[in-house]
């Protein structure tokens, strides 16, 4: 008969494996799986999510709420895209490029990236004035509408704004040979913009429209709709961001038109964009990779990416983020007056230049009822993911378990042959 003292060593033992099992296993999550605080640095967004965040993880700072008052969401997206236009002007290399956008070629490509900084900003901001001119016409009766009505209210707003916000940038920029527009050129930019409802189709593609919609009821009405997936309380604290990834996405939907007539399979009539090297300087290679990027990853963000952020609950947004600049400037009075020169060199003074760039930010929301609504290969999708995140930890276990057991069979393998060889070695010379 076996001592207590024995099976209380024997129990303590099973229970020691069983964890240790559960822990290779992934059952119980190791010390970083779980969110950690990230030290920042003084210039850095604090917005700006890392790529292995997760909607469900982190909590986002607020760059400054909005009130409950849609005309604060308006004001707060204005003042950005305003402050943007006077960095530029003070200092063009700004928005000569977006690297961080562009050295990250797994994230959401944009066609906007090749348009130089300061047309790109204008176009944002004709983009944005339209679209505020646009909701406030509205009427007010819309209100008491169902949700049928507004759907369709919303995105014949959203579709007929495309035509006269390239129209606006493109005489603003002065990018035609003559200054006006011609009636084929007209003719050309309708056929583009109508051709197989190319921007409901990609309005559709992003996976937002409900939030998009949801976001113009509560701008017109200050308040959510009766079927809406958000509260007021979310579109108020939010309402900013989701303004500003909308006006992106209208800018970079004018863009994607402008490069395709300019790329070499478009069909250029010869009175547009006279000087187009004034708006985009990328050669026709570069070019054609940009809009390649776009179109392959537009694909996969239709059928992967967006059912992988309703199952993680987040939105994946671009929004307009400040960042600090500090730029030195040489005194060019005494860069002119040599007598007055130090001797130690030129002297310089740091200006400070406030700037807004685009970033991608992870917006954390419910969307059980997106996830519910999947249909075809985008279900299948969701039913594979959910089938990876049962059987990947076992298969983890199994995978680290051979792998450790083929490692121990070479070094044992490896080890005992280079010990007969020594030996041979060591009989043939006689050596003892």
């Amino acid at each position: 008969m076996l001592s207590p003292n024995l099976l209380l060593l024997s129990d303590e033992a099973l229970l020691t494996i069983s964890i240790v099992f559960a822990y290779l296993a992934g059952v119980v999550p190791s010390g970083h799986a779980f969110p950690h605080a990230r030290n920042h640095g003084p210039n850095q967004h604090l917005g700006a999510p890392s790529p292995t965040d997760s909607g469900r993880d982190v909590k986002w700072p607020s760059e400054g709420k909005a009130g409950s008052d849609p005309s604060d969401t308006w004001s707060e997206v204005r003042t950005k895209l305003s402050e943007a236009l006077q960095a530029n002007d003070q200092d063009a290399s700004l928005y000569s490029s977006d690297n961080e956008l562009k050295n990250n070629s797994k994230n959401y490509p944009l066609s906007m990236l090749a348009i130089h900084g300061g047309p790109r900003l204008r176009l944002l901001l004709a983009t944005f004035q339209l679209l505020e001119m646009e909701v406030r016409n509205v009427s007010e009766s819309s209100e008491l509408v169902d949700g049928i009505k507004w759907l369709q209210i919303s995105t014949m707003l959203i579709d007929g704004l495309i035509e006269p916000a390239f129209m606006k940038w493109i005489e603003e920029e002065k990018a035609l040979e003559n200054g006006k527009i011609s009636e084929k050129l007209m003719k050309t930019i309708t056929s583009k913009i109508k051709e197989d409802d190319r921007i409901l189709k990609r309005f559709n593609r992003l996976g937002k429209s409900e939030l998009y919609l949801d976001m113009l009821f509560f701008l017109r009405f200050g308040s959510a709709r009766s079927d809406s997936y958000f509260d007021a309380k979310f579109l108020a604290e939010h309402g900013a961001r989701i303004l500003e990834d909308l006006v992106i996405f209208l800018g970079d939907a004018v863009a994607s038109i402008y490069l395709e007539l300019i790329s070499v399979d478009g069909d250029m009539p010869t009175g547009v964009v006279g000087s187009s090297l004034a708006l985009c300087s990328l050669s026709t290679r570069e070019l054609q990779k940009l809009r390649n990027e776009v179109a392959i990853n537009g694909w996969l963000h239709q059928y992967f990416e967006s059912v992988v952020s309703m199952y993680e609950d987040r939105f994946e947004l671009y929004v307009f983020s400040r960042k600090v600049c500090e730029k030195k400037v040489v005194n060019q009075a005494e860069a002119t007056s040599w007598w007055r020169r130090p001797a130690f060199g030129k002297t310089s003074t740091t200006t400070i230049l406030d700037y807004v760039h685009i970033s991608p930010f992870s917006l954390p929301a419910k969307r059980t009822k997106e996830l519910r609504a999947l249909t075809g290969w985008r279900y299948y999708f969701s039913l594979f993911l959910e089938m990876s995140d049962i059987a990947m930890p076992f298969i983890r276990a199994v995978v680290a378990k051979v792998s450790a057991a083929v490692s121990y069979f070479w070094v044992s393998m490896i080890g005992r042959s280079l010990g007969l060889i020594f030996s041979g070695i060591r009989q043939s010379l006689g050596w003892r």
